[in-house]
């Protein structure tokens, strides 16, 4: 019995072991993500471009492992780069109402 119970612990760890982190400097937006096997530079770049909409300011995102307790990957895109994917409102002068 004792072995069934530290195998449900040791297969609860890895159901969620690495937890991915998408945040900017507003607290609302961040992003958790979790999932049971690494997350390598490709993906998690990936992972931060298909949700840059919806941050502003610099972007920092990485991949933590719960297990070994550190982080594994990170990726930090400056204001400037988040920004360029952003649709520019028009001014008056372009809508023409000078």
């Amino acid at each position: 019995m004792l072995y069934f119970v530290s195998l449900l612990i040791e297969s609860n760890k890895m159901k969620n072991r690495f937890r991915v982190e998408v945040y900017d400097e507003v607290k609302g937006n961040d992003l958790t993500l979790y999932f049971e096997q690494g997350v390598d530079k490709e993906y998690l770049t990936e992972i931060v471009f298909s949700n840059l909409r919806q941050f502003s300011g610099n972007v920092r995102a990485y991949v933590y492992d719960q297990l070994k307790k550190r982080k594994t990957t990170a990726i930090y895109l400056p204001m400037e780069l988040v920004n360029l994917n952003r649709p520019r409102q028009l001014t008056k002068i372009e809508l023409g109402l000078y």
